[in-house]
């Protein structure tokens, strides 16, 4: 009977314990970004994408700088299911930050324990970027440059 007692105690610790322990996951946004070349109305930097270790980085016409990773995950799609991704202008990102951080309050507070919000775009949004071609285009899973993305 005492070693019943003992076990039950221990399980019900063990429940306690796991349920203090799991990780408070905090939701992230999609947004989608399109891809423009630059066409020569935009400084020579702009809208230019390239090579290096990392992977290939995207700078758009806003100035922002994205890069999809060497091991990231794209898709190509036909150009008819286009229509059905809705974009997300550079400029409205800042305000879709602040409606992201006022929607997950509660969760941050829970997690840090006090109101801190991760800093970065990584943190708040997934973010797709769409490079049009001539007869499909490309979804790149992209993450925000100089935001906490490589070592």
């Amino acid at each position: 009977m005492k070693h019943t007692i003992v076990l039950i105690n221990a399980l019900f610790l063990l429940i306690g314990i796991k349920g203090f322990t799991q990780e408070i996951v905090i939701p992230k946004d999609t947004i989608y970004l399109e891809y423009k070349p630059n066409d020569g109305s935009v400084p020579h930097y702009r809208g230019k994408k390239f090579k290096n270790k990392h992977g290939i980085n995207f700078n758009l016409y806003e100035g922002n700088g994205l890069i999809y990773p060497k091991k990231g995950d794209s898709d190509t799609l036909a150009i008819k299911y286009l229509k059905d991704y809705q974009f997300t202008e550079v400029k409205d990102i800042d305000s879709l930050g602040r409606l992201w951080y006022r929607k997950n309050l509660p969760v941050l507070k829970r997690k840090y324990g006090k109101i801190i919000a991760p800093h970065d775009k990584n943190g708040k949004f997934v973010t797709y970027l769409i490079e049009e071609l001539n007869d499909c285009f490309i979804k790149y899973r992209v993450y925000w440059r100089n935001e906490h993305v490589i070592d």
